[in-house]
Parts: C-alpha cells; sequence; structure tokens
C-alpha cells in the first residue's frame, strides 16, 4: 500500500481494478465540474476503475463512464482495494 504523503494521488495515476474514493476535484473547469457532478464524480463517492489508458472506463454506483486522462488528472484519490497484483508486488518490493 502506498504511504500517507501519495495515498491521494490522481485518478490517472491508477490502472485496472483498483477501487478507490475521491478525495478532492482539483483546478477543474466550472464545466468540467458540471460534467463530472453529472455523472457521480463528486468528493466523497467511491468509484472503481475497469480500464486504465486513455480513455479509461470506472464505474461509479451502477454506472460506466469513460475519462480522458486529462479529465481524470483533476481527481483525485485514495485507493481503499488494489488488484492483487499491486498487492503481491508490495508484498516482495
Amino acid at each position: 500500500m502506498r504511504d500517507a504523503a501519495t495515498s491521494s494521488l490522481s485518478l490517472s495515476d491508477y490502472g485496472h481494478g483498483v477501487v478507490a474514493d475521491i478525495i478532492d476535484i482539483d483546478h477543474a473547469t466550472p464545466a468540467l465540474l458540471a460534467r463530472l457532478a453529472a455523472r457521480g464524480l463528486v468528493p466523497g463517492a467511491t468509484l472503481e476503475i475497469l480500464r486504465g489508458g486513455d480513455p479509461m472506463l470506472v464505474m461509479v454506483d451502477d454506472s460506466r463512464w469513460a475519462l480522458t486522462r486529462e479529465d481524470a488528472c483533476h481527481i483525485k484519490i485514495r485507493p481503499t482495494r488494489l488488484p492483487l497484483r499491486s498487492r503481491l508486488r508490495a508484498l516482495f518490493a
């Protein structure tokens, strides 16, 4: 798991299988904030990354949304569950 200093990185820093809480949305335009809010991507929401890359696919509640890497950079998250591969890598690093 990441330490406290890096525990809140942007959504674009993570990939497939990560479940996380949205902590903040920073440096976003009012239009982007409105678009994200309409999709349920607001601070306090939980999301799962279904596919990393650009565009990335995330699930919020039971809805799936595609996000560009540029939009994902504005979303700060705190992972609550990492995929098995990442957890094993952390154990044996």
